[in-house]
């Protein structure tokens, strides 16, 4: 049985919503996604996703005050066979990640 301790109960540890998983693109000549690696369903295995077409991209500039500012370039992406992903390259160390939401 658990005993009453009468404390409210709080809210508790903080868990990040929607973090980024890290990927690895093949980039074009002018560093644009042409096609994603990223895990598939089977442990270990990779699955490459061909882009067929760069739907949008923009820039995020924020916290530039800060000892690790935040610059990305995201890319909303259509993939042969139809399916949509976006990702983003961070512009500090060129590392790609896929933004799930």
């Amino acid at each position: 049985m658990v005993q009453n301790t009468r404390e409210a109960p709080g809210p508790g540890p903080l868990r990040p919503l929607n973090l980024p998983i890290p990927i690895s693109v093949e980039e074009d000549d002018g560093g644009r996604p042409l096609a994603v690696d990223q895990k598939g369903r089977q442990k270990g295995r990779q699955k490459s996703l061909k882009i067929a077409s760069i739907d949008d991209l923009w820039r995020i500039d924020e916290e530039w005050w800060r000892e690790k500012p935040i610059a990305r370039m995201y890319y909303q992406l259509t993939a042969e066979g139809g399916g949509r992903l976006t990702v983003f390259q961070d512009l500090t160390d060129g590392s790609w990640y896929r933004q799930r939401g």
